[in-house]
Formats: C-alpha cells, sequence, structure tokens
C-alpha cells in the first residue's frame, strides 16, 4: 500500500535536509526591533488585497505592532511548549487580524489571506531574537508554513510533482481544510528530512519571487 513518503523526491529532499543549518541559522538572528517595520510582510505582497478603504498594509502592520507591545515572551515560551498552546495562540492572532481588519475595512478578510498574514508574522517574529531559545525552538518545531505560489509550488516540486495543479496560489486556500491539509504534506514531507514547516517556508520562499 502506497504512503506519502512514496511520493516524496529524493532530490528535494536531500537539497532540503543540506540547506537545514543555514535555515536554522536564521532563526532568531535579528536583533528584535519592531518599530517601523513590516513585520514580514512586503509591498509586494499587498498588492493582490485590493478594494479596501485603508491601505491594507497600514492595517496589518499597526495591528502587528500592537501585538509585539503586548507580547509576553515568558508567558508564550510556557503556552507554546505544546501543540495544543500553539494552536490556541494562532487560532488566538488570526481572530485579532480579523477584527482589526473588519473594524478598520468594513469587510472581513479572506481565509487566504487572513492566514498567510498571520503565518508571515509568525515567522518574522522566528527571526529575531526574542531572549528566548526555547520560545525560539517552540516555532521551529510548531509554526505553520505561510501558503502561497512560492511556497505551494515548492511543495508540488518536492511531492514529485503530484499534486494537480500546475500554477498554485494563495487562491487556492478555500478553507480551513485545505490550509490543513497542506500544512500537514508539508510537516510530513519537513519531519522526513529533519526539518519541520517553518524552516520549510524559510526554504521555499524567494524575496523577488511571486508571492499571489
Amino acid at each position: 500500500m502506497e504512503t506519502l513518503a512514496d511520493y516524496f523526491c529524493p532530490k528535494q529532499g536531500a537539497a532540503f535536509a543540506k540547506a537545514i543549518p543555514n535555515l536554522r541559522a536564521r532563526i532568531g538572528a535579528t536583533p528584535f526591533s519592531p518599530m517601523g517595520s513590516n513585520y514580514g510582510v512586503s509591498g509586494n505582497t499587498f498588492r493582490a488585497y485590493t478594494g479596501w478603504d485603508e491601505r491594507p498594509s497600514t492595517v496589518y502592520r499597526q495591528w502587528a505592532e500592537k501585538v509585539c507591545n503586548k507580547l509576553d515572551i515568558k508567558l508564550l515560551e510556557r503556552q507554546l511548549e505544546t501543540n495544543e498552546g500553539f494552536l490556541a495562540w494562532h487560532s488566538s492572532l488570526a481572530r485579532s487580524l480579523q477584527s482589526t481588519w473588519q473594524h478598520k475595512q468594513g469587510g472581513p478578510l479572506s481565509f487566504a489571506h487572513q492566514y498567510k498574514l498571520i503565518d508571515l508574522f509568525v515567522k518574522w517574529l522566528s527571526s529575531h531574537d526574542l531572549s528566548s531559545s526555547k520560545l525560539l525552538e517552540h516555532l521551529v518545531v510548531r509554526a505553520n508554513c505561510a501558503l502561497d505560489s512560492q511556497t505551494l509550488r515548492k511543495l508540488n516540486e518536492c511531492l514529485s510533482m503530484a499534486l494537480p495543479v500546475t500554477k498554485p496560489s494563495m487562491g487556492d486556500i478555500h478553507s480551513a481544510y485545505t490550509y490543513a491539509f497542506c500544512q500537514n504534506l508539508i510537516e510530513q514531507f519537513s519531519v522526513s528530512f529533519g526539518g519541520s514547516r517553518l524552516l520549510f517556508d524559510y526554504y521555499a520562499w524567494r524575496k523577488g519571487g511571486s508571492s499571489g
């Protein structure tokens, strides 16, 4: 009986495994100074966020700044010791962002946009020195991969092009079910080669590439 591992591309797996030391070196490498930051989301990404009253980048960054101002590193370190704690925190971030968006823009973010922004924010946090090696390791182990055209395309390559999509995009993430399914695929591949979903995100995403 076939398993998902039967579809793993050995060449992609070897390349990912080889890259892991360098990917891990990016965790916690930047001093934590959030004021004036883009919080992990560039203007290029926000080009897809059209039809809003206020600039999407401004609304997102105001929200992220408030989250950072309230960040309790020790409390978060304890919360993220378990998968359940991480999921609760991740969901609270998603609800908070959606509430802010509704209030500022008069309408909700799509599921795909909402969760991509949350995962990019968590990834951004992981790249900074949070004065807690335990917290950073929790993020490495538990954080999700932001899903867009780059990461989904790389996922398909890692699965030997088994997914029946030629041009995957963030818009293909229609619901929580699609999101969870893709995260599971990424986790199974990544863990098999010594990595994690978050490290796969660092591996798959390249600056200047398409992020839709």
